[in-house]
C-alpha cells in the first residue's frame, strides 16, 4: 500500500464541508486501515452496523464497504440495504485480482458502484479517485433531483424516496430514446401507467403526438386484431366502414399496452411484427401501412418465467424489454408515504367541507403498518373515503380508516391467540415446496438445521422491511426486541461465506 497522502484539498473539491463517509467492515484493522485513509484525504467516518445503518443524507451519501478474502451474505445485504436508500457504494475486496469472475459480479449485482483491491499497492489512490468520482456524481444529482421533483410533479407524479428518484431519473434518460420500446413492471397500482404517460409528455420528438393506452385483458378475444390493426369496411360481417386501428392511431405518438401479458399467442407475433418492421397490416387489407409509433408495456406478471412456461413469446419479451423499468412498490417507499397522503388530500380537498384536512400521527402510522396489496391506488381511495366519511375538522384519525383497514390493523396486533392459517391459494405452493426442498437437500434432510435456516432467513426478512430497526422487527415477528438481539447473534448474520 501507498505511504504518500493524497494532497488535502480532496474535500474542497468535492464538498462544501468534510464529506461524511459511511465505512462497513467487519475485520477491525481493515476497518481502522479505510478510517486512516479517509482522514488523511480529508473525509470523515461514520461507522455501519448491520443493526444501525447510516442514514442518507446529502451531507453523507458515500458508504465503503470492506469485504474480506471471501464474500459474506451480510456483506452484500450491507450494499443491497445502503443502496435502497440512496447511498453510492464502492466495495472493497481483499485480493479481489485473485477472484472468480463469478465472485466479483456480486458486490456489483447487489448494488455497490465500484470493486477496489485492497491488496492493490495503489490502493490509496484508487479509493481517493473512486470517492471523488461518487461525490461529485452524486453533487450533481442533488442539484438535479429538485428539478425532476419538480417536473414530475407537474404531472401528478409523487415522489421523495431514493427508489422512486431511480425510477423517475430513468423516466427523463428514457424519454430521450424516443424510438425504442420501454417495458415497465411492477404491482398493481404502483403507477405504471402515470410513468408511461411521463415518458411520452417528456419525449421530445413524441410529446405533440398522441398517447394512446390500451387495457390488453379488457379487449374481446375476437375482435383483437381489428381493434389493434384496423380493418378495411366489409372485411367481415358489421365492418361498415374502414377503420385504421389502435397502433394507426398512436402514429407519431406513444402506444401504452397495458397489462401486455393478457395477449394471446396470434396478437403477440403480429405485435412481434411491428415492433421489427414498424408496418401494419389490417383486417382484409391488401398491403401494409408503415407506421412511427413508440411502444410503451406495462405489466404485473413475470413474463420471463411466462416465457418458460409457453405462455409468452420470448422474442417479444426481448424485443420489448430493450428499455426496462422497475417499479417499486409501496412498502419499498416507505419514505413517500407522507408525501403521497398530502398529494391525494389536495387532490381531493372538495370532499372535506370546512378546515382542510390533515392527518394524526395515528393514521400516518397505521397506514405504515398495513399491507397495502393495490399499492399508491389503493393508499389514493383510503384516502378518499377517509375525506368522504370525515364527520369533524380534526385531522384524519383512525377512526376515518374503513372499517375492513380497521380489522386487519386488529388482527396484525400481537394476541396469546394462535395466528390463523393462511389460505393455501395466497401462494403458489409448488415454489414453496420446491424452495424447501432445495434448502432439505443443502441441509442434509436434517430438519432442525433446515428450521434453523429458515428462522435465519425469516429475521434477515424482518430487519429488511424493519430497515434495520430491531424494535420494529419485534413487532413484525411478534417477539421481544431481546428476542430478535438474540436470535442475530444465534445466527452469526453474514457468517455465511459465498463460495466460488
Amino acid at each position: 500500500m501507498e505511504n504518500k497522502a493524497p494532497d488535502s484539498s480532496f474535500a474542497s473539491r468535492t464538498f462544501d464541508s468534510a464529506p461524511k463517509i459511511g465505512v462497513y467492515d467487519n475485520c477491525p484493522a481493515q476497518r481502522a486501515i479505510i478510517c486512516k485513509i479517509l482522514s488523511r484525504i480529508g473525509a470523515r467516518a461514520i461507522k455501519v452496523t448491520y443493526v444501525h445503518p447510516p442514514k442518507y443524507s446529502p451531507e453523507c451519501c458515500v458508504a465503503i464497504v470492506g469485504i474480506g478474502t471471501e464474500i459474506h451474505d451480510e456483506e452484500l445485504q450491507i450494499i443491497r440495504e445502503l443502496k435502497a436508500t440512496g447511498f453510492r457504494i464502492i466495495a472493497c475486496g481483499d485480493g479481489v485480482e485473485s477472484w472468480s469472475v463469478k465472485l466479483r459480479c456480486l458486490p456489483l449485482l447487489a448494488g455497490a458502484g465500484q470493486l477496489l483491491d485492497k491488496a492493490a499497492t495503489d490502493f490509496t489512490r484508487c479509493l481517493r479517485r473512486a470517492l471523488e468520482q461518487a461525490l461529485a456524481m452524486e453533487t450533481k444529482n442533488q442539484r438535479e433531483t429538485q428539478g425532476i421533483r419538480s417536473m414530475l410533479a407537474a404531472i401528478g407524479m409523487v415522489g421523495q424516496s431514493a427508489a422512486m428518484m431511480r425510477v423517475f431519473r430513468m423516466v427523463i434518460s428514457f424519454s430521450a430514446l424516443s424510438d425504442l420500446p420501454v417495458l415497465i413492471t411492477g404491482e398493481t397500482g404502483t403507477g405504471k401507467e402515470g410513468l408511461a404517460r411521463a415518458l411520452h409528455k417528456f419525449d421530445q420528438k413524441r410529446c405533440s403526438g398522441p398517447f394512446v393506452p390500451v387495457n390488453c385483458g379488457a379487449i374481446v378475444p375476437s375482435l383483437a386484431e381489428s381493434e389493434f390493426f384496423g380493418h378495411r369496411r366489409g372485411a367481415f360481417t358489421g365492418a361498415e366502414r374502414d377503420r385504421k386501428g389502435l397502433i394507426r392511431s398512436a402514429d407519431a405518438g406513444v402506444l401504452f399496452l397495458d397489462e401486455i401479458g393478457e395477449l394471446d399467442g396470434i396478437l403477440q407475433a403480429k405485435l412481434l411484427r411491428v415492433l421489427e418492421d414498424s408496418h401494419v397490416l389490417g383486417v382484409g387489407e391488401d398491403s401494409d401501412v408503415e407506421v412511427n409509433v413508440r411502444v410503451v408495456a406495462a405489466t404485473s406478471r413475470d413474463l420471463e418465467k411466462m416465457g418458460r412456461q409457453g405462455c409468452f413469446r420470448t422474442d417479444l419479451f426481448h424485443r420489448l424489454n430493450v428499455l426496462s423499468i422497475e417499479v417499486p412498490t409501496l412498502r419499498q417507499r416507505a419514505d413517500d408515504l407522507a408525501s403521497l397522503i398530502g398529494h391525494f388530500l389536495e387532490k381531493y380537498r372538495t370532499l372535506s367541507a370546512g378546515v382542510p384536512a390533515g392527518v394524526s400521527a395515528e393514521f400516518l402510522e397505521a397506514l405504515r403498518q398495513v399491507e397495502l396489496p393495490g399499492n399508491v391506488r389503493q393508499l389514493e381511495n383510503i384516502v378518499r373515503q377517509a375525506l368522504a366519511r370525515r364527520e369533524s375538522d380534526n385531522p384524519l384519525g383512525l377512526r376515518d380508516l374503513p372499517f375492513e383497514l380497521l380489522q386487519k390493523l386488529s388482527a396484525s396486533a400481537p394476541s396469546t391467540q394462535p395466528p390463523s392459517q393462511v389460505e393455501s391459494d395466497e401462494f403458489d405452493r409448488a415454489d414453496i415446496v420446491n424452495y424447501v426442498a432445495r434448502l432439505m437437500e443443502v441441509n442434509g434432510w436434517n430438519l432442525s438445521r433446515s428450521l434453523e435456516t429458515c428462522e435465519r432467513h425469516a429475521m434477515e426478512a424482518a430487519m429488511r422491511r424493519a430497515a434495520g430497526n430491531q424494535s420494529k422487527a419485534a413487532r413484525l415477528l411478534g417477539i421481544t426486541p431481546r428476542s430478535v438481539y438474540n436470535k442475530m447473534h444465534k445466527h452469526r448474520l453474514g457468517s455465511s461465506k459465498v463460495s466460488s
